[in-house]
């Protein structure tokens, strides 16, 4: 017989298994820029308001390896809630002229950051599926 909520359950799981794939993928993105070799760069712009964002800041640095010179825009975590309490903080800690450190993709030297590691919210997406893909499981073996 045909049941239309068991399609809808095993579409559920289904989607909390890929979520749950994704979000490995952030979580090991994430721990994967941890090891990145380093090299000393600076800050070449830190501005109160980016081109994208009002309430976050502008802020560009430069770096070199292996003789090659590379400039990026720093880029935020996503589950940064902009404000313009946040932009201060990261133009005082990221202000011009400031040297940093600077984390490299060995194989890619292009992409690059300051802040490397996990995210608070990095979590979110694999813990999301993770109870989407046990709930749709349950509810198809005792539902």
């Amino acid at each position: 017989m045909f049941n239309p909520y068991l399609i809808i359950l095993i579409l559920f799981t289904l989607a909390g298994f890929l979520a749950m794939a994704w979000g490995w993928n952030i979580i090991a993105k994430g721990r994967k820029t941890s090891r990145w070799p380093t090299v000393e760069g600076v800050i070449e712009r830190s501005e109160l308001a980016s081109d994208a964002d009002d309430l976050l800041p502008g802020i560009e640095f430069s770096y070199t390896v292996n003789g090659q010179s590379y400039r990026r825009t720093f880029e935020f975590a996503r589950d940064i809630t902009p404000s313009q309490e946040l932009a201060k903080s990261y133009v005082e800690k990221y202000a011009a002229g400031t040297r940093v450190t600077v984390y490299y993709d060995p194989g890619h030297p292009e992409h690059a950051t300051l802040e490397p590691g996990l995210g608070r919210g990095d979590w979110m997406v694999f813990a999301l599926g993770l109870g989407a893909a046990i709930s749709g499981i349950l509810f198809i073996v005792f539902g």
